[in-house]
């Protein structure tokens, strides 16, 4: 069809009275969370998940460093009396084991993801838990609900700086005045996966303005650590002691109140 059928047809559609029954064109957030949805598929269908074997010496290594880091933060920034925490892009629910595990003071967490089999599997996984599938661009929660909010691993996988700006805006919504927010995600762009992308410490200030920002460089390079081997004990904390490195930011954030 040439440019001029497919005009009159549009021309049609907006003054000959169809309008109300033309397709929408997809906005920029259609297309955005379209392209986070297509990742999921890509991964299963990938089998993407074999380099997630916690099998794999240096992976374990990073899992459990990542964890024992995560609980840390975790444990300094809720309320002693017990706190309600957000996990933002929960997947299957394993962060609400392991904070489980480590006995904190939860009085309840929610996990929110956009995939619908990762919210399913949680759900049956963790039923004293609450999962909702839901974009973290429009949250369906009220205003101050959570103590905390997690982030970890969830803006890299963004793929608008659009959609990026919308949800800190909604993390600060559903944050408490005197809440935090808990950060871990990567500074570097991964070459072997266009899906993902860095989030320096300037980026993370551009999208929290006026934040008061603790973070600190962590996790070795996962195709580095995943080739350690037999010799990760040793050669895992030795290059993980190398800024440079380290593939992840991670920390809290909060609000500065005056």
């Amino acid at each position: 069809m040439g440019p001029c059928a497919g005009s009159d047809r549009v021309h049609r559609g907006l003054v000959g009275g169809s309008a109300l029954n033309a397709p929408t064109p997809p906005s920029e957030r259609d297309r955005a969370l379209a392209e986070i949805r297509a990742a999921y598929e890509g991964y299963r269908r990938e089998g993407r998940e074999r380099i997630w074997d916690p099998r794999n010496r240096g992976f374990a290594r990073i899992v459990r460093d990542r964890d024992r880091l995560m609980m840390e933060l975790l444990r300094r920034t809720l309320p002693v009396s017990g706190g309600s925490v957000l996990d933002l892009g929960s997947g299957g629910g394993r962060l609400a084991a392991v904070a489980q595990a480590a006995g904190l003071p939860i009085g309840a967490w929610t996990g929110v993801d956009l995939d619908a089999m990762s919210v399913a599997e949680a759900s049956a996984t963790y039923g004293w838990a609450q999962f909702v599938e839901a974009s973290a661009d429009a949250l369906p929660f009220d205003d101050g609900t959570f103590d905390i909010v997690v982030a970890s691993t969830l803006f890299s996988s963004l793929p608008s700086a659009e959609l990026e700006r919308s949800v800190a805006i909604e993390v600060g919504r559903v944050l408490r005045i005197s809440g935090r927010l808990i950060w871990y995600d990567l500074r570097y762009d991964n070459p072997a996966n266009p899906a993902v992308h860095g989030l320096g410490r300037k980026k993370v200030a551009e999208l929290f303005p006026g934040w008061r920002a603790v973070l600190q460089t962590t996790t070795l390079l996962p195709p580095l650590a995943r080739r350690l081997g037999p010799l990760t004990s040793v050669a895992y904390p030795l290059l993980n002691s190398m800024p440079l490195l380290r593939s992840h930011l991670a920390g809290h954030l909060r609000r500065r109140v005056a």
